[in-house]
């Protein structure tokens, strides 16, 4: 892939994460946990996807996103551990809510996790930035 597709791709996960920031706030607003619950996952997953895509590094599977993330930006000390965290509570509540039948967050664990995806997303967005 050519270098200004790379940052055009880059530019499009961030902007998804940006949207999907805003859809779990709608959502949010109208009492849909479970549909914020996925929201500020997928916000998570582009924000860290564009990450990964800094580094030239694309992957199919959300397990090897995550992974990668983890030891690309996490364990080398370029990110904050935080970010992991909210990145894996965020998936962990996703999982919980798609596939576990009459288990939802309440609106304040979701508040909280959505505070958390903002400072994610604003996080890597201005890293990404920093470091282009």
């Amino acid at each position: 892939m050519k270098e200004e597709n790379f940052q055009s791709l880059i530019n499009y996960r961030l902007e998804q994460a940006r949207e999907a920031l805003e859809d779990a706030k709608l959502l949010l607003d109208a009492d849909r946990y479970r549909a914020v619950a996925n929201r500020l996952y997928y916000a998570c997953f582009y924000a860290v996807v564009a990450a990964l895509l800094t580094r030239r590094l694309q992957y199919s599977k959300h397990a090897a996103v995550i992974s990668f993330f983890d030891k690309e930006f996490i364990r080398s000390g370029q990110l904050p551990k935080e970010y992991s965290r909210t990145l894996h509570r965020a998936f962990n509540e996703r999982q919980q809510d798609d596939y576990m039948p009459f288990v939802e967050m309440d609106a304040e664990e979701i508040e909280g996790l959505f505070t958390e995806v903002q400072i994610l997303v604003n996080g890597i967005s201005e890293y990404i930035v920093e470091h282009s």
